[in-house]
């Protein structure tokens, strides 16, 4: 099942988000297997240039289970608790993540894959996420979201493969914070890049589309080289 959980938590919201690792069985037809280094991948991130001002690198954002067990997570949604993306053992991997005055958290991930199985799951997952509308989950400590998840599968650039651009909306429950998030992940072959902004005052849709296509760029660029 997808485990949402296994992304870096975002400290301003109780949800977790997903990272950057699709796996599954499949064949993509452009056969365009790359297999990346962790290197590679780094140079592929967002950076603290690339932000508004205000931005600063966060440390050791990593999730605790603790933590993890009493949150929200998309798992929770009932049109995505069937899906599969958690078997990326052995892939490549790269994140970051930013936080501007502890109220909005920008995150970037990179993964790369041994072959182009990714692509079967890729388009699974985003066509569960597209069937979401308005939804309500709650988390075993009785905290919980109720909102809308808007998607569309605008792309980047022309270089990328498939695209999933994801906007939330909704209220913290029981308190009745608002909540925004807006994620989105992208492939190019076998490889996957995420991004994602969680907190108040998070960019447009037009300026979140251009962080994708900042990433997607150095993807396809380092793809090449």
């Amino acid at each position: 099942m997808t485990n949402w959980r296994r992304s870096g938590l975002v400290r301003a919201l109780p949800l977790a988000l997903l990272p950057a690792l699709l796996a599954g069985c499949g064949d993509d037809a452009s056969g365009s297997a790359s297999t990346l280094s962790g290197t590679q991948l780094g140079s592929v991130l967002l950076t603290v240039d690339d932000l508004a001002p205000g931005f600063e690198p966060v440390s050791g954002s990593g999730a605790s289970g603790a933590e993890s067990g009493t949150r929200v997570s998309l798992n929770d949604i009932e049109c995505l608790a069937g899906l599969d993306v958690s078997g990326a053992d052995g892939a490549a991997t790269a994140s970051v993540a930013f936080t501007r005055f502890n109220l909005l958290t920008i995150t970037s991930s990179a993964t790369s894959f041994p072959d182009d199985d990714v692509a079967d799951v890729f388009d699974e997952t985003s066509e569960a996420v597209s069937s979401c509308s308005d939804f309500e989950a709650t988390a075993e400590n009785g905290s919980g979201i109720r909102g809308r998840l808007d998607a569309d599968s605008t792309p980047a650039s022309d270089d990328v493969d498939a695209q999933v651009n994801v906007r939330l909306t909704g209220t913290q429950q029981p308190s009745g914070a608002p909540v925004e998030i807006t994620f989105g992940w992208a492939r190019i072959g076998n490889d996957v890049v995420f991004v994602s902004s969680e907190g108040v005052g998070g960019p447009s849709e037009e300026s979140f589309q251009e962080l994708m296509r900042t990433t997607t760029d150095r993807l396809a660029e380092v793809r090449t080289s």
